[in-house]
């Protein structure tokens, strides 16, 4: 089944349509407390769980809280798209590659699995950060408090195990008011807590077709108000295509106290990893064989080899009145990137601290909260650059070392006005630095050493009217403030060092009209109508002469509009279904590149409609069935409009078949299949890039088995 054109919206919105229907019909029966959704539950919900010998069993929830917004706020009183996920066991141990479990089927999100270690995913939110070659650009990242994030707003994801993700939290739209640069979208993610006993003990191991092997261990103890626990995980990854084999070792780990009045927690997290890179290719070449990899990627020996350790810590103080929060980190990493006709040599050191202070009000007798924080980062990056005789180092073209300085400050008042109306308003200052020091100078290379400083004002607000305890309506204007990355100003068309001096920071202004609703106790709705008004967007482009690498430049204006909507709901006690759709037309308005003006043009790598459908079921001891389905509309992969990705639907299948109790030790067996119709689709897309080499196909049906084995000790 494809879908393509504009036929794509009708499709989506009329299978989404026929979904929330359906399950509005399925659910109207069901009692008010029944059961909750997956993630977005009301406060009151219950949610069915297993014990330790797979019996079923209810639980009273705590009251589910937003903190992404920069306090806990009760999702009835925030005036925002957020979404709140939660990866299932059986993902946990089958789909070991990417965060597009943990993502999949938000609504405004679109996580390109490139099924590549060496580049990563791309992770894009209403259309920001599509640009991006590797890593994550134009979305703020943290993980357990640590921000993933960098001063110069790119992301690197690829510290973070799939396999011990929790839960996500996500705000769609602009943010920078609250996080700063690049935040056209802010993911938060939590570490799977450690489970509540004196010390547990687990082991998994998944194997897949085509080789790959993924391999995990884990340790955990719980006494007083202290927690601790470790992990280990191995994957060797025999990839789809030619050329996209990959190893990666990581660990992690977690100490913490949870004292009165103060929480404080340190966290570590490690990568080594060696991966090849297959690049793009044409759609000839892709229909001929789309597990081939690019000739130009396989003379050059394209592919990344990687060391990455990072460390936080996060202290926080409460009082009836009050709060603190304190947060810190230190960054290290390592990469030596074979591209064509270059080889990057990078080492990176990084650091920042935040800190925020909440302070209750009640002016008028209205009970409210305002919140003041400061927060600065320093990174610094050495950079080498050899020209490549076909992967192998040749003569250095560049030796740089580039700096950025990142100082914020803000401000934030959460607090109802009139009756059920709340608002919510913040405000933040940025002043970045970029600082380049030229350490190759010759008579024919002079010294190309300068600075950049590159500073916004982002101001957003947003009201919020409740209906009832867990609906409302809410209403925005945010506004987004994103820089070139180092990598972006120092990858210079024309070959200079130092920093582009033409590249500039793009700005995005937005307003949003949204409601979300619970459906009869059961379940939950939400629909969002946005519209985003970019200046200076970022985007990619490469020359015939160099391809396989990516420059950067602005374009005049842009524009991001879309229609988002959700729906959760329990069938029954033992079934859950949700389903997302993402309508989004964004478009050059006004540019000029070139010979060719790009307006009224699509911006490449934005799929102008998604629809993702999961269901799961449960069955006794614990075992689960899940289906999920995502359908995608064709995609432009040029900004011209001349190059289009088919549209695609995908299906998943994944058993997890509970939890067995053999002499003490647990025992958990699961099964996926893979893209079960064997569908034919480009996992990703490279925008604009040169000699027509924009597709990289996805993987074709494929199975995977996992066993996971863990013991706890008896409670004392």
């Amino acid at each position: 089944m494809r879908i393509s054109g504009d036929n794509a919206i009708n499709f989506a919105a009329a299978c989404v349509t026929a979904a929330s229907v359906a399950l509005t019909m399925a659910g109207a029966a069901l009692p008010a407390q029944t059961v909750a959704t997956d993630n977005v539950r009301a406060d009151s919900a219950r949610l069915a769980r297993h014990d330790s010998v797979g019996r079923a069993r209810a639980v009273a929830l705590a009251p589910v809280k937003v903190t992404a917004l920069g306090a806990a706020l009760a999702p009835a009183r925030v005036p925002y798209s957020v979404s709140l996920r939660e990866a299932s066991e059986a993902a946990r141990l089958v789909t070991p590659l990417s965060l597009e479990e943990p993502l999949r089927g938000i609504a405004g999100v679109q996580l390109d699995n490139r099924n590549n270690i060496a580049l990563g995913e791309r992770l894009t939110i209403r259309g920001f950060g599509a640009r991006t070659q590797f890593g994550v650009r134009g979305v703020r990242v943290e993980v357990d408090d640590v921000p993933a994030t960098m001063p110069d707003g790119q992301t690197a994801l690829t510290h973070i195990d799939p396999a011990a993700v929790g839960s996500v939290e996500v705000v769609r739209g602009p943010a920078s008011a609250l996080f700063g640069n690049a935040a056209g979208g802010v993911v938060r993610i939590r570490s799977e807590p450690p489970p509540d006993s004196p010390f547990a003990l687990r082991g998994d191991i998944g194997v897949a077709e085509r080789g790959t092997i993924t391999r995990r261990v884990a340790a955990s103890t719980m006494r007083g108000g202290w927690s601790a626990d470790a992990r280990l995980s191995d994957l060797h990854y025999d990839g789809y295509r030619q050329n996209s084999d990959a190893t990666d070792l990581r660990g992690g780990g977690r100490i913490a106290h949870e004292g009165v009045r103060d929480t404080l927690a340190v966290v570590v997290a490690a990568v080594d990893y060696d991966a090849k890179n297959p690049g793009g290719l044409t759609d000839s070449a892709r229909t001929v064989d789309p597990r081939s990899a690019s000739a130009t990627n396989l003379r050059y020996r394209t592919g990344e080899r990687g060391t990455h350790e990072q460390a936080g810590v996060s202290w926080r103080r409460g009082g009836e009145r009050s709060s603190i929060v304190a947060t810190a980190f230190v960054l290290g990493r390592h990469v030596d990137n074979p591209i064509p006709q270059r080889i990057i040599d990078l080492g990176r050191r990084a650091g920042g601290a935040r800190l925020v202070v909440d302070r209750a009000l009640a002016p008028f007798g209205r009970e409210g909260t305002v919140s003041l924080g400061v927060e600065h980062s320093r990174q610094r990056d050495d950079r080498r650059s050899y020209n490549s005789l076909d992967g192998v180092r040749d003569a250095l073209a560049l030796d740089q070392r580039e700096e950025v300085f990142n100082t914020g400050a803000f401000a934030r008042l959460a607090m109802p006005l009139l009756g059920d109306l709340h608002l919510l308003a913040a405000v933040r200052s940025d002043d970045i630095l970029f600082k380049v020091a030229d350490r190759l100078i010759t008579p024919t290379d002079p010294d190309d050493g300068g600075q950049r400083t590159m500073r916004a004002v982002s101001p957003s607000a947003g009201l919020s009217y409740a209906i009832g305890e867990h609906a409302n309506i809410y209403t925005n204007v945010a506004t987004a403030f994103e820089t070139p990355t180092t990598s972006e100003l120092a990858n210079q068309a024309s070959g200079a060092g130092g920093l582009n001096p033409s590249l500039s920071p793009q700005r995005v202004t937005s307003w949003e009209l949204g409601t979300r609703a619970p459906l009869g106790g059961a379940g939950s709705a939400s629909l969002s109508l946005y519209d985003a008004s970019v200046r200076d967007a970022l985007v990619p482009f490469e020359l015939a002469s160099s391809p396989g690498r990516q420059f950067f430049r602005n374009a005049s204006r842009a524009r991001h509009r879309g229609l988002e909507g959700e729906v959760a709901l329990a069938i029954g006690s033992r079934t859950f279904a949700r389903t997302a759709l993402s309508l989004i037309d964004a478009r050059f308005i006004r540019d000029e590149f070139g010979a060719v003006s790009r307006a009224g043009k699509r911006i490449p790598g934005v799929a102008p409609a998604r629809l993702d459908l999961d269901l799961r079921t449960l069955a006794p001891h614990g075992a689960s069935f899940e289906l999920a389905l995502r359908a995608q509309s064709r995609t432009p992969a040029s900004d011209l409009g001349t190059a289009w990705s088919p549209g695609y639907t995908v299906v998943d299948l994944r058993a997890f078949g509970g939890r067995y109790t053999v002499a003490g030790v647990g025992v958990s067996p699961s099964i996926a299949v893979s893209n079960v119709l064997d569908a034919r689709y480009d996992a990703s897309l490279i925008a604009n890039a040169a000699r027509d080499r924009f597709f990289e196909p996805g993987p074709a049906r494929a199975v995977t088995v996992a066993l996971a084995v863990h013991w706890l000790s008896a409670p004392q």
